[in-house]
């Protein structure tokens, strides 16, 4: 039984030294590296791209995009397309780019015996990419079928059509996959120079690792494969905040069955003292909206909130029902009891719970740990995912009544769907 004790605390302190092992952020040669060591057999990093649609006017939306997904494909100075794709799929190397509103990236995947071979094809796709004509044509050729996919898909186009509306006439309203036309318009050589002339400069990079490997092998890899990276001026961009006041409807109609609805209110940025209060809000009214709208009224298979994490926050309350009448009905009537508070502190222990136990699966995965350490760089401090768990558990039940007097004042809602419903919901 004695042994057996000093199994179950030996086990118990290795598992907790390793809950505490904090990621580490350096700088080798001008090229910011955040690491996060782990004892797994797989690896996983990626470099971001600062910036966003913030980096071309909008007659060059989706330039970003497919600069970076066809940097990961079209071959390298040292790699034919041929070699290089032969070479990823002997070692599972997983090589992909791409660009959000926010950051572009390229990552790679590959378990730690295969760590050599993935960073040699990782970093000349970062630093030497080609841009081989023909596979560039095929690259280009299957964003555009996304593309229009995403134009057909109700719930993408609604996320889409709130974000060209919310900020209408800036460049942050830009949908960063592009569309046909300006997709059509660029060439291997127009990218070629985009991604060489813009992107590639280390003061808008920067370099996440988690996986089994130390900071010295790190920066040795570095310091062998950037050494001729280019470091130009960077200016970050300033971000101003909307503020949504009254109450506006935005509709696209489409001859569908179910009726797809986003209702958008404001929302903190991530480092703002007031996130983590407002974001276990949010939590409290996506619970509530599954079970008032899903298991109780059966309107709706999939309804929730949730805050859209940006430069330029907002929270949606969103709805997909052949009854969106009753829907709305339904879904202002849990927005409002929210509102009264009708939670208590068991609750919100649970909530603080679920947030600890999301974090610490996260942690069971390379990939997830560095998408989320990127994340909140470009959102202002990678420190602020370390922090995540502790400044949930600091959040109280003021603190989350404060909140939503403070956010929730006006809200837009966006309607895909039956025209003559909406119309009919608000003449009522």
């Amino acid at each position: 039984m004695k042994r057996y004790l000093l199994l179950i605390n030996f086990i118990l302190l290795f598992a907790t030294a390793q809950a505490q092992i904090k990621a580490i952020s350096f700088n080798v040669n001008g090229l910011k590296v955040i690491l996060k060591p782990t004892q797994k057999e797989t690896v996983s990093m990626c470099m971001f791209f600062r910036g966003g649609v913030m980096n071309y006017e909008p007659e060059q939306a989706g330039i970003e995009h497919l600069a970076l997904t066809a940097a990961g494909v079209c071959g390298t100075k040292n790699y034919t397309v041929t070699d290089y794709q032969e070479l990823a799929d002997e070692y599972g190397i997983r090589i992909n780019g791409g660009a959000t509103t926010d950051f572009g990236l390229l990552s790679m995947n590959c378990i730690s015996k295969y760590l050599d071979q993935g960073w040699k094809l990782f970093s000349d796709a970062v630093a030497n990419p080609i841009f081989d004509e023909n596979e560039f044509a095929t690259t280009k050729e299957k964003l555009l079928t996304g593309i229009s996919h995403s134009k057909s898909d109700p719930e993408t186009r609604l996320d889409q059509l709130t974000m060209e509306t919310l900020f209408k006439g800036t460049q942050y309203g830009v949908n960063p996959l592009g569309d046909i036309i300006t997709v059509s318009g660029f060439t291997a050589d127009s990218v070629k120079k985009y991604y060489h002339n813009q992107l590639l400069n280390k003061n808008r990079m920067f370099l996440v690792v988690a996986g089994k490997i130390t900071k010295e092998e790190l920066e040795k890899k570095i310091v062998e494969s950037f050494k001729n990276l280019p470091k130009k001026p960077y200016t970050a961009p300033v971000y101003e905040q909307n503020e949504i006041v009254g109450q506006t409807v935005f509709s696209e109609p489409r001859n569908i069955a179910t009726n797809y609805i986003s209702v958008v209110f404001n929302a903190p940025v991530m480092s703002s003292a007031d996130y983590h209060s407002f974001v276990l809000l949010v939590n409290v009214l996506s619970g509530s909206l599954s079970y008032e709208l899903r298991t109780k009224q059966g309107l709706s298979y999939d309804p929730g909130a949730k805050v859209i994490d940006i430069q330029k926050p907002y929270t949606s309350l969103f709805v997909s029902s052949t009854q969106p009448g009753k829907a709305l009905k339904a879904m202002f009537g849990v927005f409002d009891d929210v509102g009264k508070a009708h939670y208590n502190q068991k609750y919100l222990d649970a909530l603080k719970k679920d947030h600890r136990d999301k974090s610490y699966r996260n942690q069971e995965s390379a990939n997830a740990i560095v998408a989320n350490l990127g994340k909140a760089e470009i959102l202002g401090d990678y420190k602020m995912e370390e922090n995540m768990v502790e400044n949930f558990n600091k959040v109280t039940l003021k603190d989350m009544n404060d909140v939503y007097t403070k956010y929730f004042k006006g809200s837009d809602l966006f309607y895909i769907g039956d025209e003559d419903l909406l119309n009919s919901i608000f003449k009522k």
